[in-house]
């Protein structure tokens, strides 16, 4: 019988442990890809979410992604002969993620492939300057569009409590989003922690 109940009891832990939401979050950065390489370079990303293990290790995320930018303006605007260059932007992302955990035995090491979809914002840095009355003014266009996104993890699940698994995160994205004609699309990787709640 305390050999059955405490079977039981550490199959419902597993079945609690896969079922659970967890808090993930991480840093990396965004390698823009194409001629957009030469106008956006990443500085520091960091992304959190909330990510939701079903059963057979089927996941869902809701993830939230900031990026802080180097920006060199490559194409004059229609109201303006400068280029606007060393100076800073920003990308706001958010997005829901559906994929899988495929676990490698008992080893505490795993590997997952996902897919998602999202929202993209990101803004451009314009400069004006008013000859007449010299002033110099500084703005900032944003853009939004929709992004495609699909990816790869290979994590380890530790026995801290803390940092209870570690993870790289691999991704391609390219959205609806469009500067200098061009679509803005890109490499990510990221080193994070999933932690249960």
């Amino acid at each position: 019988m305390l050999a059955q109940s405490m079977v039981g009891t550490m199959v419902a832990q597993k079945d609690k442990e896969v079922k659970g939401l967890h808090l993930t979050t991480g840093v990396g950065v965004n390698k823009f890809q194409g001629p957009l390489g030469k106008t956006f370079r990443s500085t520091v990303a960091f992304n959190s979410g909330f990510e939701k293990i079903f059963r057979n290790n089927w996941y869902g995320q809701l993830e939230v992604n900031f990026n802080s930018l180097k920006y060199d303006q490559q194409k004059k605007d229609g109201n303006s002969d400068y280029l606007f260059q060393n100076t800073n932007s920003s990308l706001f992302m958010a997005g829901l993620n559906f994929g899988r955990d495929f676990h490698w035995g008992n080893t505490g090491w795993f590997n997952s492939v996902y897919t998602g979809t999202g929202y993209i914002n990101i803004g451009e840095p314009r400069i004006s300057l008013d000859l007449i009355n010299n002033i110099i003014t500084q703005s900032v266009v944003r853009r939004a569009g929709i992004l495609g996104k699909g990816g790869t993890r290979i994590g380890y699940t530790t026995k801290s409590k803390l940092l209870q698994t570690i993870y790289i995160d691999g991704s391609y994205w390219i959205s609806t989003l469009k500067t200098n004609d061009r679509a803005v699309r890109s490499i990510s990787v990221f080193l994070g922690i999933r932690m249960a709640m």
